[in-house]
């Protein structure tokens, strides 16, 4: 079998509660990854294991491919995508666009030393290290849970809107955009014929540096995992309403290929699952590191301020 490290620290634990999933054939969870994109260069990946509880990897545990590209997105190539998303909003049928970039970083430390530190650094999110051959190295700390399952009881959020956690107000703009992402979901359980649901009102949630907006939704269905996963992914928080033209647009205008970036990852045992989408995140070279980060478009988006955005979490990942 190809090579397959996997360690993660879930949301709340320790930061030394740290588990690895040993591949097997007749292990009892499967790990998933999704792209935010499924193509030839970025497919669907799944192994099967058995869940152990571990130490911290050591640093030179995992072996590190070369990058060929270095590239970057510029201010002004960024700036000028964001002025043609606020165009279309004002013109067409599209209402939000979520819009990322990539920054390259020359970097000599190991990822393994930087799994540790961001399972101290970041208590409420999910934290991984990831090794695998069809994805390459990813390593991240996620705030966004996508979907949980216990039987037929599921739960998600709807989370949007980012500011860093010395300011202290709301702007209608970060409102309106967690607002879309709660009613693409609550249209999408609609749909879908979800029971029982119930969506709690938005508050504050801290994740590292910054503070969202949040809405715990929960709901009963009969349905399959799978098939809500498909339902939701990629919600408004990562893509745009609405989705197909949000995510026309990302395909047309966005310039680099997300990768795995926005895309899921997560776990499944039996009629137990936990997902999350893959955010905070880089990929990991033996020359360097790409950082991932984005922001959400809408009618009264400030252009420099989007882009201002972007450099804070770059950096907060850094």
């Amino acid at each position: 079998m190809p090579e397959f490290n996997l360690w993660w620290r879930n949301p709340g634990a320790d930061s030394d509660e740290i588990w690895t999933l040993i591949p097997d054939a007749s292990g009892a969870t499967v790990f998933h990854l999704a792209p935010f994109v499924s193509s030839e260069n970025h497919p669907r990946c799944s192994v099967r294991g058995r869940v152990e509880r571990c130490p911290a990897p050591a640093p030179g545990t995992i072996s590190l491919p070369s990058s060929k590209d270095h590239s970057v997105v510029s201010q002004s190539d960024y700036l000028e995508t964001i002025h043609l998303a606020l165009d279309s909003i004002a013109h067409t049928e599209l209402q939000k666009v979520v819009l990322s970039r990539s920054d390259w970083w020359d970097e000599t430390g190991d990822p393994e030393s930087v799994f540790t530190r961001k399972c101290v650094e970041h208590p409420n999110a999910l934290v991984y290290l990831l090794n695998i051959a069809e994805a390459g190295v990813w390593l991240g700390a996620t705030p966004e849970l996508l979907l949980s399952q216990q039987g037929h009881h599921f739960e998600t959020v709807s989370l949007a809107g980012t500011r860093h956690a010395i300011h202290s107000d709301w702007t209608a703009k970060e409102i309106r955009e967690q607002a879309l992402v709660t009613a693409f979901i609550a249209s999408q359980l609609q749909i879908q014929h979800a029971e029982n649901v119930v969506i709690d009102s938005a508050k504050d949630c801290a994740y590292g540096p910054f503070v969202h907006l949040q809405s715990r939704i929960q709901f009963d269905s009969d349905a399959a995992v799978d098939q809500w996963l498909e339902a939701l992914h990629p919600t408004p928080a990562v893509g745009g309403e609405p989705r197909e033209s949000a995510l026309e647009f990302i395909a047309v205008h966005e310039g680099q290929s997300r990768g795995y970036y926005a895309g899921y990852l997560g776990w499944s045992t039996g009629d137990q699952s936990t997902y999350y989408v893959n955010l905070r995140c880089m990929q990991w070279f033996a020359d360097g590191a790409r950082f991932y980060a984005g922001g959400g478009i809408v009618s009264g988006s400030n252009a420099i301020a989007e882009w201002e955005e972007t450099v804070m979490k770059l950096q907060s990942i850094r």
